[in-house]
């Protein structure tokens, strides 16, 4: 079956153009440009301390859209640009692995892995559990080393760099683990501060900036007194992803950032991460067990089986696979080439 794309989605190519938010809250007749330009002039009438609030707040303060409305105009936005890579897949390669190979505890869970991550995109990888998806990601950031094979970040082959080297490529990514892996010691400010204050040199004011700033992103602007135990699950991951951001990377890495989660908070997490991705143009690549609803939050899909790319492409064209293994692990049934039971 092939995917039924709206004809009004046709000019996606033309429409999908990296823009600011509010040049495509515009552009969507989200709101109009008196609004925006009144919001612009708005901003820039406050206080230092206030000129860099995020647009899409002030629009929000100002009555002039919802927090949900802006939710679905930047998801609408998205769908466009998922029509536009599926009608013309061009993307630089950011990650690449070759003859990948990886062996733990006598079992071959990577076996001559190679895959390719477009930049500037999100990529969903996907797959049956214990089908090295994680294991894929850990390779990605040199925090596993193949046996065999290369893993390359744009020209660079992690391993053959020096340690010195390693390090600089890692400071590209930022990784979001399964658990969010806050420190439960510290607060919710210190938890994001932490990479700042290990990693750079930046006074505590920018700090605090930064870290601010990424909280209110993830709508846990007040929130920086409180400790992980006081948060609730999907306040936790939003934490954590605050914390991925701080860095400002060209590469965040999201290990199942949905896992554990209720349906409307798993929902929730995906409006983030579109939120995210429309605001900075970072590389996105996510490992997630939410199928089929990643399929409408991703531009690129990659699937994973027995350590394997089974399948790699737009969204759009994974979805509507006509491959049986593909089909099965979509749709859940039992009957199918996976054998579980």
């Amino acid at each position: 079956m092939s995917p039924v794309i709206d004809p009004d989605l046709q000019q996606a190519n033309q429409d999908a153009e990296p823009l600011p938010i509010g040049e495509r809250l515009v552009r969507n007749a989200c709101i109009s440009r008196a609004q925006m330009e009144e919001a612009l002039a708005f901003r820039a009438r406050q206080q230092d301390d206030h000129k860099g609030a995020l647009i899409g707040k002030t629009l929000i303060d100002m009555g002039y859209i919802t927090h949900p409305a802006l939710l679905d105009c930047l998801f609408h936005q998205l769908t466009r640009e998922r029509v536009a890579y599926h009608l013309d897949r061009q993307a630089e390669t950011i990650i690449r692995f070759t003859g990948v190979e990886k062996t733990l505890d006598g079992r071959k869970v990577l076996d001559h892995l190679d895959l390719e991550i477009p930049a500037n995109k999100i990529t969903a990888i996907i797959g049956i559990s214990g089908g090295g998806k994680s294991v894929t990601l850990k390779h990605m950031v040199g925090l596993m080393k193949p046996d065999r094979g290369e893993v390359w970040v744009g020209d660079q082959p992690l391993g053959q760099l020096s340690t010195r080297e390693l390090n600089r490529v890692r400071r590209r990514f930022s990784m979001l683990f399964q658990e969010g892996a806050l420190f439960d010691s510290m607060n919710v400010l210190d938890n994001v501060a932490f990479p700042l204050r290990e990693t750079t040199s930046l006074a505590e004011s920018e700090i605090r900036r930064r870290v601010e700033t990424c909280l209110q992103e993830v709508n846990l602007g007040g929130m920086g007194h409180k400790y992980p135990d006081e948060l609730s699950g999907g306040m936790r991951k939003r934490a954590a992803l605050a914390r991925a951001l701080v860095t400002q990377p060209e590469i965040i890495l999201l290990d199942e950032p949905t896992a554990g989660l209720d349906p409307i908070i798993e929902n929730a997490i995906h409006y983030l991460i579109c939120d995210t991705f429309m605001r900075t143009r970072y590389t996105i690549v996510c490992i997630s067990h939410a199928v089929p609803a990643i399929f409408d939050w991703c531009h690129h899909v990659i699937v994973l089986h027995r350590g394997r790319v089974l399948a790699s492409g737009p969204s759009l064209e994974i979805r509507y696979s006509a491959d049986p293994t593909i089909k099965q692990f979509i749709s859940g049934d039992l009957d199918g080439p996976i054998q579980v039971i």
